[in-house]
C-alpha cells in the first residue's frame, strides 16, 4: 500500500505557483484544473494568513482564490463542451470548490463580525461558479 501511495505522489502535480502559470497552460481542461487546484491553495493560505493576523494577506489569498475558479470557469468554457455531456472535468471543479466553500464557511464562522468582509465577494464568486457547474452536470441537457 505504500509503495502504491509512492507511486500516486510522483505522478500527481503540485498546485500552480502563480496565477500566471495556470493561465500558461494551453490545453483548457489542464488549465481548469490547475486554477481550481490554485483555488484550493489560496483558501488554506488565506486560512493560515488569519491564524497569524494577517488580514492584508487574507484578502489577497481570497481574491487570488475567486480570479483562480473564474479562471476555471472560462476554461471549461473554451472547451466547448458541456457539463452534461462531458462531465468529468466539470464534476471535479464543482467537488473541489465544494470542499473550498466548507473551508471559506469554516473560516467566516472563526472570523469576527467586522472580519467577514473579505471574504464575502470572493465565497460569492466561488459559490455562483460552483453552482453553475453543478446546475450543468444535474440539466441532463446533452449538447
Amino acid at each position: 500500500m505504500t509503495a502504491l501511495f509512492t507511486i500516486v505522489l510522483l505522478f500527481a502535480q503540485p498546485a500552480p505557483q502563480s496565477l500566471e502559470q495556470v493561465r500558461s497552460e494551453a490545453n483548457p481542461e489542464h488549465r481548469a484544473r490547475a486554477a481550481v487546484e490554485f483555488a484550493a491553495t489560496a483558501e488554506r493560505n488565506a486560512e493560515t494568513a488569519y491564524y497569524k493576523g494577517d488580514m492584508k494577506s487574507v484578502a489577497a489569498e481570497l481574491n487570488s482564490m475567486a480570479e483562480a475558479a473564474e479562471i476555471a470557469r472560462k476554461a471549461l468554457q473554451q472547451t466547448g463542451k458541456s457539463p452534461s455531456g462531458h462531465p468529468g472535468p466539470f464534476k471535479y471543479g464543482e467537488l473541489r470548490t465544494q470542499e473550498i466553500l466548507v473551508r471559506l464557511n469554516d473560516l467566516e464562522h472563526k472570523m469576527d463580525e467586522d472580519e467577514r468582509e473579505v471574504i464575502t465577494a470572493p465565497k460569492a464568486k466561488l459559490q455562483e461558479i460552483h453552482d453553475l457547474w453543478f446546475d450543468g452536470i444535474m440539466s441532463g441537457k446533452r449538447k
